[in-house]
């Protein structure tokens, strides 16, 4: 990886990994080319229940952005997760991310205690390519299932210790979600 951003990421990625998961036990997927040049990356865990899988990162390197390497293999990890009866998925996504999340038709809860916004959500059937339709057809109650005092726990109050720069970015961002944020319909919900 040559672009220093993109290098910076993964070596944060990979010490994260490091701290928190057994390499030989869970390792990270890879998207690679004929040439084994590797695209995109993502972390991520299946629960030892098979409720949930859990994203940590998806990431591809600057050169290689735009070409659909993620979306690819988000794909493959779905449709592996569904193999597994997994029935939900989760992740935190950074402010930079939201555009890609959103085409891919996601919804958040609210922002985690560090400001990164917070999905939790069903596998749709139809698995990545279905999550667009669930969001329009299905009801919030029916989204959030069981889950409703784990979701709320996630986000809830998180918004009011942002220093006055995270502030400003929490709200150019809720302007980009619009209706793609439900954290007052979760509230509204819990009453």
């Amino acid at each position: 990886m040559l672009d220093p951003e993109s290098r910076r990421f993964a070596d944060q990625a990979l010490a994260w990994w490091d701290r928190h998961f057994s390499w030989s036990a869970q390792g990270c997927d890879v998207l690679v080319n004929e040439e084994d040049t590797h695209l995109c990356y993502l972390f991520s865990k299946i629960d030892r229940y098979s409720e949930y899988l859990t994203v940590y990162n998806l990431f591809t390197p600057l050169d290689e952005r735009r070409r659909g390497y993620a979306h690819k293999l988000l794909h493959l990890i779905i449709n592996r997760a569904k193999k597994h009866h997994v029935k939900r998925i989760n992740f935190s996504s950074v402010s930079d991310s939201l555009d890609f999340y959103l085409e891919l038709g996601f919804v958040f809860w609210g922002v985690n205690n560090i400001g990164d916004y917070y999905c939790d959500l069903p596998i749709p059937t139809q698995g990545l390519d279905g999550f667009e339709e669930m969001i329009q057809t299905d009801t919030l109650e029916t989204l959030i299932g069981r889950n409703i005092e784990k979701i709320y726990a996630k986000v809830h109050g998180n918004a009011i210790n942002f220093t006055p720069k995270q502030l400003v970015r929490y709200e150019n961002d809720r302007i980009k979600l619009l209706s793609k944020c439900n954290f007052e319909a979760l509230s509204a919900l819990r009453t």
